[in-house]
């Protein structure tokens, strides 16, 4: 098997995306000597166009894409949003956009977001970052239990 097909076009398992992502905020950590975390590295992009910044963030979608080269199909379904949209794509155009605005929002207001914090938190070994991480996980399983159910 050549490593390209083993990188590029066999499905990850979820421990090895994990320790992916792990290896990545330790190595961004090491070699840049900051955290690794999406929202400050949008309001870095601003300061610094020309930004290591810049460069992971566009790296995201096009990481993505090269991922799923050969697999991927252009679609509009998304799942269950379709059902809580009622199939229309303006409503669902809103949800989402207004669901992003409260994120983007939430992440500014508190100086981060839920990922970077449990990705650098853990990686450093705080206990508090790891408590967070196991919160978020749970409040996560259940409102997705409750949303599944309900809806």
């Amino acid at each position: 098997m050549h490593l390209f097909q083993l990188l590029f076009t066999l499905t990850w398992t979820w421990w090895a995306g994990g320790l992916g992502l792990g290896l990545t905020a330790l190595a961004f950590a090491w070699f840049t000597g900051r955290k690794l975390g999406v929202s400050s590295l949008v309001e870095s992009v601003y300061t610094a166009p020309l930004s290591m910044g810049l460069l992971f963030l566009l790296g995201l979608p096009l990481g993505g894409l090269l991922a799923n080269a050969g697999h991927w199909n252009w679609t509009l379904a998304y799942g269950r949003m379709d059902g809580l949209s009622l199939g229309s794509l303006g409503l669902k155009s809103v949800l989402l956009f207004v669901g992003g605005a409260l994120v983007g929002f939430g992440a500014r207001w508190v100086g981060g977001c839920t990922s970077g914090y449990s990705l650098m938190g853990m990686a450093r070994g705080y206990w508090m970052a790891i408590l967070a991480t196991v919160g978020f996980l749970v409040s996560g399983i259940v409102t997705a239990q409750i949303l599944y159910r309900v809806f």
